[in-house]
């Protein structure tokens, strides 16, 4: 009888252990966010952020607050680009994804040149005199 009462004792701690002690599975992924804003500090809404990495590309907008979210990243190290028309490019390297981790980054763009006009010069005198 001692036996059969040590048996169901260890069985049932066993099964306890089993039931209680599973955890949820960690995640495989990492995600990136952030917000785009440019020189000033105000947010630029609608850049293009594209993020590149051996293993994969992910590519989002932001939206009028600047902000954007790229989920379902698999760890590794990324180059984040993030261009906009009338800003200059960009470019972010060695931004690290790890799994179960969100990476928040900042973006500024600065305005870029923009062309208005193209002159052309010419002259009547040759520029070297014989």
């Amino acid at each position: 009888m001692l036996r059969l009462r040590n048996y169901c004792f260890y069985a049932l701690t066993l099964a306890l252990a089993f039931v209680c002690g599973q955890t949820s599975p960690a995640g495989t992924t990492g995600s990136i966010t952030g917000v785009v804003t440019s020189t000033t500090g105000a947010p630029v809404a609608g850049a293009r952020v594209e993020a590149v990495s051996p293993s994969q590309t992910a590519t989002v907008a932001t939206d009028a607050s600047g902000r954007f979210a790229m989920l379902s990243l698999a760890p590794d190290t990324y180059t984040i680009t993030a261009t906009k028309t009338g800003f200059e490019t960009s470019v972010l390297t060695g931004i690290s994804v790890f799994a179960d981790q969100v990476q928040t980054i900042r973006v500024t763009l600065a305005p870029s040149m923009r062309t208005i006009a193209h002159v052309t010069a010419r002259s009547v005198m040759d520029v070297v005199k014989p």
